[in-house]
């Protein structure tokens, strides 16, 4: 089960670290909006994009739509009025709260996310919610993560999401949506022991898939002992980043 209280409360102590530490979401953003430039054939009037962050996406977004245009979400309130008020976004424009739960007013003509939809814990309903929000013909061009997301971390706690595979979220699509484009990477980042691998996530919130692990000198100890046993080659430690990129239009 995914635990949104505590997904909410671990971004939330992110919000001030996330960018100096957001890697691989970096340049998960970069091809995402490239992607997306390539593939949409009209001018979006009204746009939505899940789970803005601290606004790597929403920043390229802005430069090419006004603020009437651009409406932004994301669960955690402090990360969507941070983002709103840096990228001069309307306040009512500003949607908080689980895309999953929210009531949406608005059909939108585009909807866009980076590195959120792995969270949701009902995909298939949540696709159908979004494409009725959606123009017939518009496009859902987001990123989510694949099986070898964070395997590593999985490996050695036992713990974490259960990603889904290419074709399983293609198929959670298809009966709203036509895809046009799929496309994924494998990114490893490198660290110097297995406690730095630890703060990166919490710095980035990404440990908010292994809510269920309790942390004491001893777990700790053997956490580092196994993975580096698993994982230290060259004298660093590998963590593995798994994006899935999809362009959709509603059919």
């Amino acid at each position: 089960m995914i635990d949104k209280a505590e997904i909410k409360c671990r971004f939330r102590r992110s919000v001030e670290s996330y960018d100096q530490n957001a890697y691989v979401q970096k340049i998960i953003v970069e091809k995402l909006y490239t992607l997306l430039t390539e593939q949409l054939s009209y001018t979006p009037e009204r746009v939505l994009e899940i789970g803005c962050g601290t606004g790597f996406l929403t920043r390229k977004l802005r430069q090419h739509l006004s603020k009437e245009q651009l409406y932004i979400n994301d669960l955690v309130e402090e990360m969507c009025r941070k983002t709103a008020g840096s990228c001069d976004i309307e306040a009512n424009h500003c949607l908080v709260g689980d895309i999953e739960q929210l009531h949406l007013k608005e059909t939108y003509n585009l909807i866009v996310s980076a590195s959120t939809f792995q969270w949701f814990a009902r995909p298939s309903e949540t696709f159908k919610k979004l494409a009725e929000h959606l123009h017939p013909g518009g496009l859902m061009v987001f990123s989510t993560f694949g099986w070898h997301n964070l395997e590593e971390l999985r490996e050695v706690t036992g713990r974490g999401l259960s990603y889904l595979s290419m074709e399983e979220v293609s198929a959670l699509l298809s009966p709203y949506f036509e895809v046009l484009v799929r496309e994924e990477e494998l990114h490893t980042l490198r660290f110097n022991e297995p406690l730095e691998v630890l703060r990166h996530l919490k710095k980035t919130g990404a440990n908010a898939g292994n809510t269920s692990q309790i942390w004491t000198k001893n777990s700790i100890r053997q956490f580092s002992t196994t993975y580096n046993h698993l994982f230290l080659s060259d004298g660093s430690c590998r963590l593995t980043y798994h994006p899935l990129y999809l362009v959709c239009r509603k059919k």
